[in-house]
């Protein structure tokens, strides 16, 4: 077979399949399924315990609802219920991986983050090691990665450096840690992603408990889908990227939650 021909049939092969070959790439969505712009006023200091119960009957009960309103087959949808960081604050969170492409994330994300009352929904790709985003993951010895004990490693880092207080999230015995960007480019932790790993790997040496190391350093593919509530008190920045017909199909489910989150705050006395 001569060049050309081979060529030419490279050609094909990657217009034929590159897109569904991109779309078969999984991403994760990382959330949570209670939100603060419920006038909740006690949410903030509920047990983990409580919150995670909660968020594994949204989980069963409503979330796939939301998938198969926005054309994603739930069964397709593999989602985990691991905790989560924000902020120096540690919840139950929910991580989903969907193999979808980008275009078709941002409308997943969007309605996450509408349904739930999200600031925002992170959408992440770990596996893109050209993405541009720092990355660290800390690795704790088998079974000791309790969320107890993953918030308390959040804290001790973020002494060291509060741009390291940002997030994580928890799979297994791993924390991961992404230094993710603004529209701009400007890291949030406001460290470079060099300075970004080499403020964690101390901070795993010197931690008291689980015997944690940095077991990773390079960078994944990472950006938030978000709606600023103060402002835009009806989700216009997640109606924008789904639409009207969307946001209507969407809005019942809304109500569900909400009714969902105030039978739990009688319940474990979040108000």
């Amino acid at each position: 077979m001569n060049r050309l021909l081979r060529a030419l049939l490279l050609l094909v092969t990657v217009l034929a399949f590159g897109p569904a070959m991109a779309a078969d790439r999984p991403l994760l969505f990382s959330y949570e399924a209670t939100s603060g712009q419920l006038g909740l006023s006690k949410l903030a200091n509920a047990q983990y315990a409580d919150r995670a119960a909660f968020t594994a009957k949204v989980r069963d009960e409503l979330l796939p609802d939301i998938f198969r309103a926005v054309g994603v087959d739930p069964s397709k949808v593999r989602t985990e219920l691991t905790p989560g960081g924000y902020l120096l604050r540690t919840n139950a969170s929910l991580q989903s991986r969907i193999a979808i492409g980008d275009r078709e994330a941002d409308r997943v994300a969007a309605a996450l983050g509408y349904v739930f009352r999200q600031s925002s929904v992170l959408v992440s790709d770990l596996a893109d090691a050209g993405g541009g985003t720092g990355l660290v993951v800390v690795r704790f010895a088998k079974g000791t990665l309790t969320a107890a004990t993953a918030h308390r490693f959040f804290e001790h880092a973020a002494d060291a450096h509060k741009g390291l207080g940002g997030g994580y999230t928890a799979f297994g015995d791993e924390m991961i840690f992404l230094n993710v960007r603004d529209g701009a480019g400007k890291p949030y932790s406001e460290l470079s992603d060099r300075d970004f790993a080499g403020g964690l790997k101390p901070a795993a040496a010197s931690f008291k408990g689980g015997q944690p190391r940095v077991v990773r350093v390079g960078q994944a593919k990472a950006r938030f889908v978000g709606n600023s509530w103060r402002q835009k008190q009806n989700g216009e920045d997640y109606a924008a990227i789904l639409g009207t017909t969307l946001v209507a199909q969407l809005k019942p489910l809304q109500d569900r939650h909400t009714a969902m989150i105030m039978e739990a705050a009688e319940r474990w006395g979040w108000r």
